[in-house]
């Protein structure tokens, strides 16, 4: 699900997301905005890394300035389980920004075709309402 946090696009792999999980990352989200530092608790299961991966890549994707994500773990074991959350956080958002790329081309292209037809309306309004045109074939030099 793509939604909306205070301004931020948020890009959240899953179709449901539990209220917990939304503080979490509302509260993330006010840290970065002040420039400051959190430290946050949830129990184990809640979804801490999803929330954590898909609102700090968000948080980069509108703010590209903003610095690097430091992710560590005790075991090796962890640190795929954060990768693999973290591709599935990444080509989500990536499949979500290519659907709003083909929507745009598809609006722009849309109003381009609608311009032109308004444009050869016009002008054709223009051509048949104006006895003085000389555009019938013949020259009238």
């Amino acid at each position: 699900m793509k939604f909306d946090l205070d301004g931020l696009t948020v890009y959240f792999p899953y179709e449901r997301i539990y209220l917990e999980q939304y503080q979490y990352m509302r509260s993330l989200k006010q840290t970065l905005d002040a420039g400051g530092h959190c430290l946050l608790e949830m129990p184990t299961g809640t979804g801490k890394t999803v929330c954590l991966l898909s609102l700090i890549t968000s948080y980069q994707h509108a703010h590209p300035n903003t610095g690097k994500l430091v992710y560590c773990t005790r075991t090796v074991p962890e640190m795929n389980s954060v990768m693999e959350e973290l591709g599935t956080v990444l080509a989500y958002r990536s499949e979500e920004l290519r659907k709003e790329r083909e929507a745009m081309a598809v609006i722009s292209s849309s109003a381009v075709v609608g311009d032109a037809m308004d444009i050869e309306s016009a002008a054709g309004s223009q051509l048949v309402d104006n006895p003085n045109n000389n555009f019938n074939g013949s020259n009238n030099d």
